[in-house]
C-alpha cells in the first residue's frame, strides 16, 4: 500500500468545502467590472521586434551542483523571424548552499545580456516575466555578506563595469580571487553578491538604454494592487471572473515601493524607476504586462503578435531556450563526470 490511497480519502472529504475565495463569484465579477475595459485596439506591427527568455537547470550532487543557464533572443522583421541569438554557460556551483539563489541570478544575467544585444536592432523588446519582479526579488546575499566582503566586492565591481561584456557572465572572472580571500562558507555569499551586482547592472542598462521599448509579460503574478480579494492576487480573481477580451485600468508601479535598499549606487540609479502595469486578455488567457511604453501602444503590439491569446514571439523563444532534464544528463555525460548524488540508496 502507498500513501496515494489515504490522499484520495482526504481529497474526497474536502471537495465540498474546497473553495478558492471566501468572496462569492458574483461579487468578484462585480469588482472586476469596475476595473475592466472591454475590447482591444487593432493590432499594429512594428518594423522590428525582439523576444527574450532564459532558462536554467541543474543536477545536484552531494555538496555541489552542475548547472546550465541559457538565454535566447529572437528578432522578427515584418512578422517573420529574422535573427536568433544565444548565450549559455555550464559550470559547477560549490558548495551547494545558496545554489538556487545564485542560479536565478546567473540566468537573469544572461537573459538581460541577450536583451541588451537586441536593443539596437529592435523597436520593442518582449521579456518573459516581470521586469519589476526582476528588480525587487529578495536576494539573500544582500543581508548575509560581511562588511569586509561587501567592501571587497564593491572594489572588484568597479573593474567588472570597466570590462563589461555581453559575451559571458563577467563575475566568473573573479571566482579564483574570491576563493583565495573568502574560503569556506563565505565563498558562495561573496560570489553571489558580486553576481547580484552584475545582475542589477545588466537590468539598469537594459531599462536605461531601452527606454520606451520594454514590454514584459507575466503568466503568473502575486500583485495585489487592485485589492479585488482580501488575500488572492489580482490575476487569480481575474481568472475566476473570466472577463471578455480587454484590459484592466493601467496603474503606475514604482521601484520606490520596495521594502529594502538596493546595494551601493543602485539605490540612486533604480529607486525612481516606474513602469505602467495592466492585465490583459486577448484570447484564452489573462496575463500581466509591465511596460515603459504608452499602454495603448503596448496593447497594439501585443494584439498584433498574439496567437491564441498569447504573444507568439514569447512562446517561440520559450520553446527554443528551455533546458530540459535530458539536456542536463547529456551535459554530464559529455563532461564525463561521475559524482555521488546521495540518492543512490533510494534507487534514484
Amino acid at each position: 500500500m502507498r500513501i496515494r490511497s489515504f490522499l484520495i480519502e482526504v481529497a474526497v472529504k474536502k471537495r465540498e468545502s474546497f473553495t478558492l475565495s471566501q468572496v462569492s463569484g458574483r461579487e468578484l465579477r462585480e469588482r472586476v467590472k469596475k476595473i475592466w475595459n472591454e475590447g482591444i485596439p487593432e493590432g499594429e506591427p512594428l518594423e522590428s521586434l525582439s523576444a527574450v527568455d532564459g532558462s536554467r537547470n541543474k543536477k545536484t550532487y552531494a555538496g555541489y551542483v552542475i548547472y546550465a543557464v541559457g538565454a535566447c533572443s529572437l528578432t522578427f522583421k515584418g512578422g517573420s523571424l529574422y535573427r536568433e541569438s544565444y548565450l549559455a554557460e555550464i559550470d559547477l556551483l560549490k558548495p551547494e548552499e545558496y545554489s538556487d539563489s545564485r542560479l536565478r541570478i546567473l540566468m537573469g544575467i544572461v537573459e538581460a545580456k541577450e536583451a541588451l544585444k537586441s536593443l539596437e536592432s529592435s523597436q520593442a523588446v518582449m521579456i518573459d516575466g516581470s521586469i519589476v519582479g526582476d528588480f525587487l526579488r529578495p536576494v539573500v546575499f544582500n543581508f548575509e555578506i560581511s562588511e569586509r566582503g561587501k567592501r571587497w566586492v564593491f572594489e572588484r565591481f568597479k573593474s567588472l563595469k570597466e570590462n563589461f561584456t555581453l559575451k559571458q557572465i563577467d563575475s566568473k572572472r573573479y571566482y579564483r580571487e574570491i576563493e583565495e580571500n573568502f574560503p569556506g562558507r563565505e565563498f558562495p555569499v561573496v560570489a553571489g553578491f558580486l553576481e547580484y551586482l552584475e545582475y542589477l547592472y545588466c537590468y539598469y542598462r537594459l531599462v536605461e538604454e531601452g527606454k520606451g521599448k520594454i514590454i514584459a509579460v507575466s503568466k503568473r503574478s502575486n500583485s495585489w494592487n487592485h485589492k479585488l480579494d482580501p488575500i488572492l492576487p489580482d490575476i487569480a480573481v481575474l481568472n475566476i471572473a473570466d472577463p471578455p477580451p480587454g484590459h484592466s485600468e493601467p496603474f503606475r508601479l514604482s521601484l520606490k515601493e520596495k521594502k529594502f535598499a538596493f546595494p551601493g549606487e543602485f539605490e540612486e540609479l533604480l529607486s525612481d524607476r516606474e513602469f505602467t502595469t495592466f492585465y490583459f486578455r486577448l484570447g484564452a488567457g489573462i496575463y500581466k504586462c509591465e511596460t515603459d511604453m504608452e499602454p495603448q501602444k503596448a496593447l497594439k503590439v501585443l494584439s498584433y503578435y498574439q496567437v491564441r491569446g498569447y504573444p507568439y514571439p514569447l512562446k517561440e523563444v520559450h520553446r527554443r531556450v528551455k533546458i530540459t532534464r535530458e539536456d542536463i544528463e547529456e551535459i554530464v555525460r559529455i563532461l564525463r563526470h561521475r559524482g555521488v548524488t546521495g540518492r543512490e540508496a533510494l534507487g534514484e
